[in-house]
C-alpha cells in the first residue's frame, strides 16, 4: 500500500540559506549530517569535491571537461555539453548526426556542429541514449524549491525515528554519487554491501582506483551475475531485507530483472534510495547523464565576457549529489518514513547554483589552486 508523498520538511537545503560557493553547499550537506550523527567522522568539503581531481592530477580546461571526456561544443542556437566516456558513444555520432561518415575527433564534431540546433541535437541525443545536455547561453535554472525531486513516497512501514548505527545498506551504484552517498553512511555507522555485476563492472576501480577504495573502505563486496536465476533470487533476498538501498541506474533497468521494489514486495521499514540524472518521471527518467553534462544542463558553468562556457570542478553534480543523498537517507529515518526516495542530480545541481546565486557570487571552480584535500 502507498501513502501521500512526503516532502521531508527536515530535508530542506535551506533555499533561504546563501551559499558562497560550491564547497559552502558541501559543507550544509556534510552539516545536516553532523547534526543527525555528531560522533561521525565526515570528510572535508575539498576532498568531497576534489579527490578524484588530485589523484589523477586533473583539471577542467576552458570548454573541456577535467576528465576530458565530456567538452562544450558550439551550435548554432548555442552550446552543447556532450560526454562521450564509452566507447559506444563515439559509435553512436553517425546516427545522432545522420551522417554515414560519423566524426572520429573532437575538431571533426565540432565544425559538423556548428550550423545545427543543439536544441534538436539534444532531443534526438537523449533518445539514443547518449548524455548530453543544451545551454544557450548564461541563466539560471528555476528552483521553486529546494525540495524539488527530494520526495519520498511512504508506505505502510513507516515507524518511530529508526537510525544509521547498525543499518543494513545495499549499494547497487557505481562510478560517484551513489558510492559517495554509502561511504557516508558507513561514517554515520551504517553496514554496507556492494553489489556489482559480472558484466558490467564499475570502471571507478580502473579510472581512480585510490577513490574507489577510499570510498568502499570497510564495505562487504559481493559480485553476482544478473543473468543467472539462482544469483538474483539471493540478490532479492539482500535487497529485501535491506534497512536502505541505494541504486543509481535508469528505472527500466531493475524493473527488466525483476528486482525493483514494487516487484519485491518489501515488508519491513526500509528507504529505496533512486539517484538519477533528471528524475524519475517520462520522459526523463530514461535520459543519461553523468556528472559533467548534468551539472552544465542545470547551468554550473563559467561564462566569460564573450559569453564562452567552461566547467567548474570535476563533474561536480555526482558529488554534491552523493552528499544531499547520504543527507536525505539520514532525514527520512529520522522521520521513521519508509519507501521510494527519489532524488536528480540535475535538481541538486541546480539548487546549489542558486544558493550561490542568492549569496552575491560568482561561481568558482572549487578545484583551482591549491586546496588541502586531506580528509580530517
Amino acid at each position: 500500500m502507498t501513502f501521500p508523498v512526503a516532502n521531508l520538511r527536515g530535508f530542506d537545503m535551506a533555499i533561504s540559506i546563501p551559499a558562497r560557493d560550491l564547497s559552502a553547499c558541501v559543507d550544509q550537506g556534510l552539516n545536516g549530517l553532523s547534526h543527525f550523527y555528531p560522533q561521525a567522522s565526515l570528510p572535508t568539503a575539498n576532498w568531497v569535491l576534489g579527490a578524484r581531481a588530485e589523484e589523477l592530477g586533473i583539471a577542467p580546461v576552458g570548454q573541456q571537461s577535467a576528465n576530458a571526456s565530456c567538452q562544450l561544443l558550439r551550435c548554432a542556437d548555442g552550446w552543447l555539453a556532450l560526454n562521450l566516456a564509452r566507447d559506444s558513444d563515439w559509435q553512436l555520432l553517425g546516427a545522432w548526426l545522420q551522417t554515414d561518415t560519423p566524426p572520429g575527433d573532437w575538431d571533426t564534431l565540432q565544425m559538423a556542429l556548428n550550423q545545427q540546433s543543439g536544441q534538436l541535437l539534444q532531443a534526438r541525443g537523449r533518445e539514443m541514449g547518449l548524455p548530453l545536455a543544451f545551454v544557450d547561453g548564461p541563466g539560471l535554472v528555476e528552483v521553486s524549491s529546494l525540495r524539488l525531486d527530494h520526495q519520498c513516497t511512504t508506505d505502510s512501514q513507516t515507524t518511530a525515528a529508526r537510525s544509521l548505527a547498525g543499518a543494513r545498506v545495499v549499494d547497487l551504484s557505481a562510478l560517484w554519487a551513489g558510492p559517495l552517498c554509502a561511504h557516508l553512511l558507513h561514517a554515520c555507522g551504517a553496514a554496507v554491501t556492494v553489489v556489482s555485476s559480472t558484466q558490467r563492472p564499475d570502471g571507478a576501480r580502473e579510472g581512480s582506483p585510490l577513490l574507489y577504495d577510499q570510498l568502499h573502505a570497510g564495505h562487504e563486496h559481493l559480485v553476482l551475475d544478473f543473468e543467472d536465476a539462482q544469483q538474483c533470487q539471493q540478490l532479492a533476498l539482500l535487497l529485501t531485507n535491506a534497512d536502505v538501498v541505494i541504486e543509481a541506474s535508469r528505472p527500466r533497468a531493475l524493473l527488466g530483472l525483476g528486482l525493483n521494489r514494487e516487484a519485491l514486495a518489501v515488508t519491513r521499514p526500509q528507504i529505496w534510495l533512486g539517484i538519477t540524472a533528471y528524475g524519475r518521471a517520462e520522459p526523463a527518467g530514461h535520459w543519461v547523464g553523468f556528472g559533467d553534462d548534468v551539472a552544465a544542463a542545470a547551468q554550473l558553468l563559467q561564462w566569460d565576457e564573450l559569453y564562452q562556457p567552461s566547467f567548474v570542478g570535476d563533474a561536480v553534480a555526482d558529488p554534491l549529489t552523493g552528499t544531499f543523498a547520504a543527507l536525505a537517507v539520514a532525514d527520512a529515518l529520522a522521520r521513521g518514513l519508509s519507501g521510494r526516495l527519489d532524488l536528480s542530480m540535475h535538481s541538486v545541481a541546480a539548487a546549489c547554483g542558486y544558493k550561490i546565486q542568492q549569496a552575491g557570487q560568482a561561481l568558482a571552480c572549487p578545484i583551482a589552486g591549491n586546496h588541502d584535500l586531506r580528509r580530517q
